[in-house]
């Protein structure tokens, strides 16, 4: 299943303390500079991306990725011009799918991994730090990216002077090796944490018709010699102190990345494991680390044995208080209400449940419908609920209608049938309303074969 786009949303441009060039005439610099000049414009570059977030794309449009490529090569992609580089690597990937498609062709993306490869062998952490940042940055929302970091092998090199060759490994394996080399680091164990999870997360807005590699990847985590490596690194991640938002945020988006198969999820969610942590996480004052351990929540629901756990009234009031405090937040609405939509699947006690007196989750579905207008994945997760609720639910559809929610709904599929990126939302809500006749204005045209 496909998920959100988790990379940081666009923000307003900001004024900085010092006059810096435009980017174009940073571009120009790049050309003329020399080694000793180089790592000082990289920090212009990322001052003036973070300034000026609209002029992101001419770094592709006026070759300055290509230029900066080609004078980082001359030096075999070392030194402190590379690694300012890769430090600025979010500023120049945000929201760019331009300049993340241009970092692989200009081979910034490979370089990157192999720069890693070197710097682990020597411990340098360093470059460690800033290739795993570079490397998050680069594979976020862009599949081909993912493909390429998880694929790149260095020269055959031979093994105790034998004649077998072996390949050394691509990103996933490197970013393992990682995790454990700098164990104690919680910095690097954030930033390592953060570039795998990029490389295993299916959030490419792109669909093709192709198995993403983003999946192929994660099977690889997923694989009996891998996961038990992977499940370490998330235990001892979960027990660093002190724990950053950030750790804690990337260490349950792991964990929602490999909770899948019955056996694994039961054995996760035991309160020996993960699930105390998780639980830690929902009663946050951070959206990011909130709407994180929902998700988790939201995967360990797919067991059916801990569903059963999840839907004790002491846990569901926590999953709707977490929405109430967090409504500005559309991406915990949408985990928050995804997760008690998977606790109400084939289960009317738990639907009537759901809309008594101390959770109204008709209600807070309302004012969170009203709250994201224009975010299609709240939308589907809210109508899946509702719908969900009514059917299992008399008083519940009575609330519904009463609400005039059918109004908005249909409102709602009027405005959007003709936008692919609501095409989800769209027919959920189509089959809501045609299960309760309440579909009048919106039906599906008939579509009849042109022989006849």
């Amino acid at each position: 299943m496909a998920v959100e786009v988790e990379e940081p949303a666009e923000v307003e441009e900001q004024k900085v303390d010092i006059e810096i060039p435009e980017l174009l005439e940073l571009i120009d610099e790049v050309e003329a500079a020399s080694e000793e000049e180089l790592p000082g414009i990289m920090v212009k570059i990322g001052l003036r991306l973070k300034a000026s977030p609209k002029d992101r794309d001419l770094l592709s449009d006026f070759e300055g990725i290509n230029q900066i490529s080609e004078v980082l090569s001359k030096s075999d992609w070392r030194g402190e011009a590379m690694l300012a580089f890769c430090r600025i690597m979010p500023e120049v990937c945000r929201t760019s799918l331009v300049n993340r498609a241009c970092l692989r062709e200009t081979g910034v993306l490979t370089a990157t991994v192999k720069m890693l490869k070197k710097a682990l062998d020597v411990k340098d952490e360093e470059t460690v730090l800033a290739g795993c940042i570079a490397i998050s940055a680069m594979c976020t929302a862009n599949d081909a990216n993912k493909q390429v970091a998880a694929q790149v092998f260095e020269e055959k090199t031979l093994i105790d002077d034998s004649a077998d060759e072996k390949p050394l490994h691509g990103a996933i394996f490197l970013l393992l090796d990682i995790l454990e080399a700098f164990s104690e680091s919680v910095h690097l164990q954030t930033e390592a944490m953060a570039a795998l999870r990029s490389l295993v997360v299916d959030d490419d807005p792109r669909k093709s018709e192709c198995m993403p590699s983003a999946l192929e990847n994660r099977e690889v985590l997923l694989s009996e010699e891998i996961y038990p490596k992977v499940q370490a690194i998330v235990k001892s991640a979960s027990k660093m102190t002190p724990q950053p938002m950030k750790l804690t945020e990337q260490t349950l988006l792991l964990l929602r990345e490999i909770a899948r198969g019955q056996e694994r999820i039961q054995e996760l969610a035991k309160p020996s494991q993960m699930m105390p942590y998780v639980r830690k996480a929902l009663a946050s004052s951070e959206a990011r680390v909130v709407r994180a351990a929902l998700a988790v929540l939201r995967a360990f629901a797919f067991s059916e044995d801990v569903r059963d756990e999840l839907s004790l009234s002491c846990e569901t009031k926590g999953y709707v208080q977490a929405v109430r405090e967090h409504l500005g937040t559309p991406v915990v609405c949408e985990q928050g209400y995804g997760l008690l939509a998977n606790l109400t699947l084939r289960n009317p006690a738990m639907a009537s449940f759901l809309n008594d007196t101390d959770h109204q989750v008709i209600s807070l579905g309302q004012l969170v419908l009203e709250k994201h207008p224009e975010r299609p994945d709240v939308a589907k997760s809210v109508i899946q609920l509702l719908w969900s609720v009514s059917r299992q639910n008399p008083k519940a559809l009575a609330e519904v209608r009463e609400a005039e929610i059918f109004v908005a709904l249909r409102k709602m599929v009027g405005e959007h049938e003709n936008e692919q990126r609501w095409h989800g939302a769209v027919e959920v809500a189509r089959q809501f309303l045609r299960e309760f006749r309440e579909d009048e204005g919106v039906q599906k045209k008939p579509v009849y074969n042109e022989f006849y």
